[in-house]
């Protein structure tokens, strides 16, 4: 009897590409690099119900372990629509190898880091054929431990279409081969790289990923997106905002503003209604408010993560790192700091659906940032308004402390008053319209 191997899907790939979120192209270059690994898009598909059956055939191609061939062959009306075709056809080459390698790259990862105990040193390993890059041939053979930093910038895909991969080994085959074992990181170091045609060596240049390739897209996936401090290196290009006023200081009342009607004095049909089961009791787990908050937006695994849009085309990370304590070690909650594990769900319902949104400009490491505010209004059943909010973020991947104000009738005014603080000297982007 003959046995024929059988190709088992990879259920980890397929799990890291069920996640993402598709999104314009705009939307998804505004993200930070980090953020990328939850998002898909295709630069030129400018349709998003196109956007989408591109990123569906992917995920069948993935699932199914359909080839190059049969996936153009697939999608044959939408490249013909595009314009994708003759000597245009190398974009889906890029799509398809790019997008497809970057699913088992980070199944691979998670496979790699559950048998990191036995076999803790991987290997960067190269094709080593005319195709390949020299900087990628440079990195060819070189291990280093698993949890060493080179693989937070070199963990392969490093670069469009980018066939490396990475293998692992146990102490025992380290020691017994030989093989050195490297510390330092050689990002940014000056290689004389060997061209693979003619054996030739190269100009000098710096060895590093290949632009918009040097982050780790497993670490980034299966980590999260954790927010953290900001770091000056991450801010980005400025955030695409419209501004509709500008509020200046604390004289609220003052004749003449109109960028700041008084949040007491706004209709009542800005404010939501909070229902019973819209409170948590307290003495939950932290884990318990942690999912209510994810899964206002749909996320029910509470490791799942989802990139939404503000107001403005903003995209955000939704996951549970708002609530982590150390941003460093992904340990501890902070859930219930300042009262706020009862209302998560308002606090989600204030981030999907705004009232206002103010933009603080700041400079950060003499570099500019960005700080939006989002306010909203609650009302409590025995008709007293309560205040919630401010959900801060800095531009463009990290994120600042979320804070949550209890919507207690007895506090409303203390509130109130702190929200209209958070109008004092800044720019309004966002205000709800009335229909």
């Amino acid at each position: 009897m003959t046995v024929k191997p059988q190709a088992l899907p990879m259920a980890e790939a397929e799990k890291f590409w069920r996640d993402k979120d598709v999104l314009s192209s705009s939307a998804f270059y505004s993200l930070a690099e980090t953020q990328r690994s939850r998002a898909f898009a295709v630069a030129g598909i400018a349709e998003m119900d196109m956007m989408r059956d591109v990123y569906e055939s992917l995920g069948r191609a993935i699932s199914e372990g359909k080839s190059f061939g049969s996936w153009k062959k697939e999608m044959a009306e939408t490249w013909e629509k595009l314009g994708w075709t003759g000597k245009n056809a190398w974009r889906l080459d890029n799509i398809f190898r790019t997008n497809v390698q970057t699913a088992f790259a980070v199944g691979r990862h998670e496979q790699m880091q559950r048998v990191k105990q036995g076999r803790p040193y991987w290997r960067y390993s190269a094709v080593k054929d005319t195709r390949t890059r020299p900087t990628h041939w440079a990195l060819h053979g070189k291990v280093f431990h698993a949890d060493n930093p080179f693989w937070d910038q070199f963990y392969p895909p490093n670069g469009f279409r980018c066939r490396c991969g990475v293998t692992t080994l146990s102490e025992r085959q380290v020691k017994k081969r030989g093989i050195e074992v490297e510390t330092k990181n050689p990002y940014g170091g000056i290689i004389e790289p060997v061209d693979p045609v003619t054996g030739r060596k190269l100009p000098a240049r710096p060895l590093m990923p290949d632009r918009g390739f040097e982050t780790n897209p497993a670490k980034d996936y299966w980590a999260g997106v954790t927010p953290s401090e900001i770091d000056a290196k991450d801010i980005g290009p400025d955030l695409p905002l419209k501004t509709i006023c500008r509020a200046g200081g604390a004289s609220l009342f003052a004749e003449g503003d109109i960028c700041r009607p008084p949040l007491a004095e706004i209709d009542k049909r800005h404010i939501l209604p909070v229902g019973k089961g819209d409170i948590l009791p307290t003495g939950l787990d932290d884990e318990t408010y942690v999912k209510a908050f994810l899964n206002e937006f749909g996320i029910a695994d509470i490791d799942g993560s989802k990139v939404i849009e503000l107001p403005g085309k903003v995209p955000v990370v939704i996951s549970k790192h708002f609530f982590i304590q150390n941003k460093k070690t992904g340990a501890g909650w902070k859930v219930q700091q300042e009262g706020r594990e009862q209302y998560v769900r308002l606090l989600a319902r204030t981030i999907q659906n705004p009232y206002e949104i103010w933009r603080v400009s700041k400079q950060i490491s003499k570099r500019p940032a960005d700080t939006l505010r989002l306010l909203r209004l609650f009302q409590n059943a025995d008709g007293k308004i309560g205040g919630f909010a401010v959900f801060s973020l800095i531009r463009n991947r990290q994120w600042l402390a979320t804070t949550a104000f209890n919507p207690k009738g007895e506090n409303a005014e203390a509130m109130l008053k702190y929200l209209e603080k958070q109008r004092e000297k800044a720019t309004l982007i966002y205000r709800e319209e009335l229909k």
